[in-house]
């Protein structure tokens, strides 16, 4: 907070970690801090002013980078396929049913093909 005092979303992100409460299960990481930061996207007061964006999509990243890549790619994924894709997943993660096909079953797509769709058109909306 002494070298970016505007930056109290960073609070939203890791109160985010504490509601999510996953213990020990098999949720990846990558889903965690993406969701965390998602929220922070949605929710955050302060990101502006703190400089916090949401980085532009770049060819040699993929989907579990974590944070604010995969933050991003979920909005995309909840603007064209599925609002409500970050609940359902925090859904499968405290029931520990995550698994490689839970895209497949929520989307109807494999993650993989997903990232594909967004890395050639990964506009989203301005908050």
């Amino acid at each position: 907070f002494e070298k970016k005092p505007e930056d109290i979303d960073v609070i939203t992100h890791e109160l985010m970690h504490v509601v999510q409460a996953y213990g020990q299960n098999s949720v990846p990481s990558w889903i965690t801090e993406g969701i965390a930061d998602y929220v922070r996207a949605k929710e955050g007061i302060n990101n502006e002013k703190a400089n916090w964006i949401l980085p532009d999509v770049k060819p040699e990243q993929n989907y579990n980078y974590s944070y604010r890549i995969t933050a991003r790619f979920f909005i995309w994924i909840t603007e064209r396929y599925k609002s409500n894709l970050v609940q359902l997943l925090d859904e499968a993660a405290r029931k520990n049913e995550y698994s490689e096909t839970t895209f497949k079953n929520i989307i109807g797509k494999n993650i993989e093909v997903l990232w594909q769709e967004y890395v050639a058109d990964s506009t989203i909306k301005k908050n």
